[in-house]
């Protein structure tokens, strides 16, 4: 049976967080590109080496050439966006510089952002590119493209994430592509005072001596969950951290979208019960878990040994920092998981199936990956100058410690780890589910009881969504 619009339209906004994941050219200060030089720019051309594979363009790092798209219908581009993705002339930019194209957004708000766009394709006006992500019911009705068969994901410039990109085939296609995936909420901070005064083992070293695990985690948030007066309520607690982390380190999500078009309910696994049972025993057995409402800033006043947050949280705890007292490592690792997984945001860029100029929203997109990769490479130069300086002018000039984005950006994006692809937040899954994966346990009902009755709801909700 059909659904709606009015129903497609909600499945959207529910994805809209996912948007502009990883878009370099967003005027985010973290997205800055360098100065350009003042030579002319240079005119796009046909590359005659290689059969005319590449673009004919002066390379910094030759390995990261751009695929030659022969004439465009337009030299600019249209993006629709609930963020602005405007064209920048004072910046270096792979889509004008090695393209010759110029970008405009049509920006609307949330709620204006799907009415907009199937306005357009219905009038056969649609632009070049949206940002929807993954609407899976958008997918099964037609409207996006699929993109291997316009980019070669062989190329050099997808290589250091050709992993992230496999989770992304759902119906034998690719209907989403990001410049970069999400990883940096995969992340544990820890109090490195704490653990020196009560005498507990650095969780750096833990990690680097391979122990860090679930079980690891588990001794020093109880290690470190001090009621010194011992009327019941702990001054520091072990940890504040988001359950789902050690569902994502089992290496499966609530959800997983298959190749065939299909999507799995993982609900009943023996992974999901593990991971469920185990917070259950953390807080309810163990009392580690602080449940406040704020534990950034917990553990930014010494109440929380550990904290499950990401990147951006540091702004909770500036003098935390400034004092070099916080410690970082990846998420514990599942102890029963074959391999070290980690979650995993891939998604962004969709091509309308009548996109007016589809050689170039290829373009564009491949354009804005190598702009990440020239970001990146610039982020390396940088942190050797900005470790240099005293920790209070890091965090006063740039707002972090350069070894922890080093680190993130070097140790999360190896691989060492292997993505899990987040499904389930597609599905608005939290929102429906959330009190029966973590309340109901915790006031004792049988984890594997409350799994069996809410599996078929899942089903109905998931085939409802996927209902073309």
């Amino acid at each position: 049976m059909k659904k709606t619009i009015t129903i497609l339209l909600a499945l959207v906004m529910l994805l809209l967080s996912f948007a502009a994941c990883g878009n370099t050219n967003s005027g985010n200060e973290d997205d800055a590109t360098p100065t350009p030089s003042t030579d002319a720019t240079p005119a796009p051309g046909e590359d005659v080496t290689e059969g005319g594979k590449y673009m004919n363009y002066d390379y910094p790092y030759e390995q990261y050439k751009l695929p030659y798209y022969g004439d465009f219908k337009s030299k600019n581009i249209t993006i629709i966006s609930n963020s602005n993705f405007k064209y920048d002339p004072t910046k270096e930019d792979a889509v004008y510089d090695v393209y010759g194209l110029t970008y405009e957004t049509k920006v609307t708000t949330v709620e204006e952002y799907a009415t907009s766009f199937i306005s357009m394709y219905m009038a056969n006006e649609s632009p070049d590119i949206c940002k929807f992500g993954m609407p899976i019911a958008m997918i099964n009705k037609g409207y996006f493209a699929p993109l291997e068969e316009i980019i070669d994901f062989d190329l050099a410039i997808w290589t250091d994430i050709k992993s992230n990109i496999e989770t992304l085939w759902f119906k034998d296609h690719i209907y989403t592509i990001s410049n970069y995936p999400a990883r940096w909420d995969n992340t544990v901070y820890y109090n490195k005072a704490l653990f020196e005064e009560y005498g507990v083992q650095d969780p750096m070293e833990l990690y680097e001596q391979g122990k860090w695990d679930w079980n690891a985690f588990r001794d020093v948030a109880m290690a470190l969950t001090i009621d010194s007066d011992s009327d019941g309520i702990p001054e520091i607690y072990g940890a504040s951290f988001d359950s789902g982390m050690f569902v994502y380190t089992t290496g499966m999500d609530y959800l997983t979208l298959n190749r065939d078009g299909t999507v799995t309910n993982n609900i009943q696994s023996d992974n999901i019960a593990r991971a469920i049972n185990f917070v259950t025993q953390l807080r309810n057995e163990d009392g580690c878990h602080y449940d406040g409402n704020d534990g950034g800033e917990a553990f930014g006043q010494g109440k929380v040994a550990m904290l499950s947050a990401g990147v951006w949280l540091r702004v909770k705890f500036p003098e935390l920092l400034k004092t070099g007292n916080v410690g970082l490592v990846p998420w514990p690792k599942d102890p029963v998981a074959d391999k070290y997984y980690v979650s995993d945001s891939m998604r962004s860029d969709n091509i309308p199936t009548n996109a007016p100029n589809p050689n170039a929203s290829a373009a564009y997109i491949c354009a804005d990956r190598y702009n990440r990769i020239m970001t990146g490479i610039e982020q390396k130069e940088a942190w050797a100058e900005y470790k240099q300086l005293p920790i209070a002018d890091q965090i006063e000039k740039y707002q972090y410690l350069a070894w922890m984005d080093e680190f993130i950006f070097t140790e999360l994006y190896s691989d060492k780890f292997t993505p899990v692809n987040e499904v389930a937040s597609m599905f608005s899954f939290a929102n429906k589910w959330s009190g029966d994966l973590w309340f109901r346990p915790l006031i004792g009902e049988p984890w594997a009881t409350i799994a069996a009755e809410i599996a078929p709801a899942i089903d109905a909700h998931i085939e409802d969504m996927m209902e073309e």
